[in-house]
């Protein structure tokens, strides 16, 4: 047991450390060196062993049953010859381009497009602190770039949380409109939850990749989200 605490806390600080290089944005990778830390102290400490065996086991019991309707959510495909698509921001380099969680949501909304010539799209996303211009004009930019025709995309310039980028996009569609919201395949379910409940109860969801990576922490991120907007209602 002892060595098997001790190689998790490794693993766990090594993984916290990666994130805090690769993906510093929110501060999240404190979380795994936190964790780390803790199971370390359980393996070098006897009598700390079943408090913190005890939490991490109901922390990861809460996680699966999460993660499981997560990956569940973003199996799913919408139909064809929808509306509309609602790209959700995601940040932006210090050049002003995607970073790459945000290129992948629009790789995923071009595919779509090309399929579905008819179909529109709002890309949603202000300026964030550091960002040299909105994550929509951004989004658009990029869409254009790699061949969308401008009269196909919509930019919302005011949001800075996914329940902004919702209710604003929501705004700018027809009552009867049959809309997809794109996002990656880690946050889709709440996003999904969030847009049933802020003026798209109807939306289906349209899945982007992750980088292999980055899956554990954007998905026990995610598992927080939920669990806090569960406990304060704010979705």
């Amino acid at each position: 047991m002892t060595y098997a605490l001790l190689g998790l806390g490794a693993l766990s600080i090594a993984y916290g450390v990666l994130m805090a290089a690769l993906y510093p944005a929110g501060g999240f990778f404190l979380v795994w060196l936190a964790l780390g830390a803790a199971l370390v102290g359980a393996g070098l400490v006897e009598r700390f062993r079943l408090v913190v065996c005890g939490v991490c086991l109901v922390v990861l019991l809460a996680a699966v049953g999460l993660s499981a309707q997560i990956a569940t959510t973003a199996s799913a495909t919408p139909p064809a010859g929808l509306d509309c698509l609602v790209v959700l921001g995601a940040g932006l380099r210090p050049d002003g381009t995607p970073t790459e969680t945000l290129r992948y949501r629009l790789d995923a909304a071009l595919g779509y497009l090309e399929e579905n010539p008819d179909t529109t799209c709002i890309v949603s996303g202000g300026q964030g602190f550091g960002e040299s211009c909105t994550e929509a004009d951004a989004m658009a930019e990029y869409l254009v770039g790699h061949g969308l025709s401008t009269d196909r995309v919509t930019k919302e310039e005011a949001s800075a949380t996914t329940v902004e980028n919702i209710r604003n996009s929501s705004e700018l569609l027809d009552a009867d409109a049959t809309v997809a919201i794109v996002t990656n395949d880690f946050h889709l379910y709440r996003a999904l939850r969030i847009a049933h409940k802020n003026g798209l109860p109807g939306a289906y969801g349209l899945a982007a990749r992750t980088n292999p990576l980055y899956v554990p922490q954007a998905t026990l991120r995610e598992c927080a989200a939920i669990v806090k907007e569960a406990l304060v209602g704010n979705i």
